[in-house]
């Protein structure tokens, strides 16, 4: 399938910054995403949960790498996922990723987070993320957006999401979604164990 995000030829991301190596390239993302992740809540602790938003914690993050930070992918996408073989998540088909991710953020705005305990709030909470982060609306940065936009939606509603807790365990945040997240006999458990723990360890 042909992939327009990429240089041609190679399986390296178009990018601002000319690297041709995949390798380069990721440890630079690397290094530019974990700066931009030290103070973007200072950028969007007043900003509405929304939509708009959503693409704008995305392009913030990933706008000094990529041309297309901040936009919605516009190909099907495929994942090798190494917790399920390499079989790849169904992932948001792109004629309606944007349907899909308003439809995800009303639910999260329609609870009343302040009215029920931490306990209903872990479940009910988690669910909705894994279901906006199935969605994948970007070619490349999905989990770190997601999860961001978690935190910042968390502390808004006044049950504070450590971000840095799950900054530091990422790789296990991204397979417990991938486990979230299978159509067949989901293992649920490993992502409500973070969240649960990124929650109550604020």
């Amino acid at each position: 399938m042909f992939d327009p995000y990429v240089i041609p030829g190679t399986d390296v991301l178009k990018n601002h910054l000319g690297i041709t190596d995949k390798v380069l390239l990721d440890k630079a993302e690397a290094d530019i995403t974990y700066l931009k992740l030290l103070d973007i809540d200072a950028w969007f602790e007043d900003k509405p949960l929304n939509y708009e938003t959503l693409l704008a914690i995305h392009e913030y993050i990933f706008g000094d790498l990529y041309p297309w930070a901040g936009q919605l992918r516009t190909i099907d996408i495929f994942k090798e996922e190494e917790v399920l073989g390499g079989v790849s998540l169904r992932y948001g088909e792109t004629s309606s990723l944007a349907e899909q991710i308003v439809a995800i953020l009303d639910e999260l705005n329609q609870v009343s987070w302040s009215e029920i305990s931490l306990e209903e709030t872990i479940p009910l909470f988690s669910d909705l993320i894994a279901k906006l982060w199935l969605i994948h609306p970007f070619r490349e940065g999905n989990t770190r957006t997601i999860i961001r936009f978690a935190g910042l939606f968390a502390n808004a509603k006044g049950f504070p999401l450590n971000s840095k807790f799950l900054r530091d365990h990422a790789n296990y945040v991204r397979k417990s979604l991938v486990l979230y997240c299978v159509e067949e006999a989901p293992e649920k458990g490993y992502f409500l164990k973070i969240m649960g723990e990124a929650i109550n360890n604020f």
